[in-house]
C-alpha cells in the first residue's frame, strides 16, 4: 500500500512537471493594443519591432519602433544581435508574422517577447497614433 501511495506520487509530479515545461517553452503572449500600448511607454526597458518589409513600414508604422523584416533570409541573423534579456514587442500587419517571429524569437532563447494582436490594423483601429 505504502509503495502504491510513493508510486502515485512520483507519477503526478513527473505530470506537473511536463505541463508546466510544455506550457513555458511554447507560449508566446498577444497583447491587445491596450496592452501593448502600455508596455511601450516603458522606452527604456523595451524595444518595439515591425516584422513587415521594408516597403509596408513606409506606409506607416508605430513610433520608435524598428524594423527587421520576418521575411527577410536574415532575419535569424538579425535577432541574434539583440540582447536576449531584453524585452521586445513585434508587430506586423495583423498579427500572424509577428506571432511566428515572436515563437522564433523564443526558440533562440529570448524571454520576454510579446506580439500585437490583429497587428498595425487592430492599432490604427483603435485610433492610435503611426508615424511615416
Amino acid at each position: 500500500m505504502k509503495l502504491q501511495k510513493i508510486l502515485f506520487l512520483a507519477i503526478a509530479l513527473v505530470l506537473v512537471k511536463i505541463d508546466f515545461t510544455l506550457a513555458q517553452s511554447t507560449e508566446v503572449k498577444a497583447l491587445n493594443v491596450s496592452e501593448f500600448g502600455e508596455l511601450m511607454k516603458n522606452k527604456g526597458a523595451v524595444r518595439v519591432i515591425d516584422v513587415r518589409t521594408p516597403d509596408e513600414m513606409a506606409e506607416g508604422h508605430l513610433p520608435g519602433s524598428i524594423n527587421v523584416d520576418f521575411k527577410n533570409d536574415n532575419f535569424k541573423n538579425e535577432i541574434a544581435k539583440l540582447d536576449k534579456k531584453r524585452t521586445y514587442l513585434l508587430y506586423c500587419k495583423t498579427g500572424i508574422r509577428s506571432g511566428d517571429a515572436a515563437s522564433m524569437m523564443k526558440a533562440a532563447g529570448f524571454t520576454h517577447i510579446y506580439s500585437l494582436d490583429g497587428g498595425i490594423e487592430a492599432w490604427q483601429e483603435a485610433g492610435k497614433p503611426i508615424e511615416k
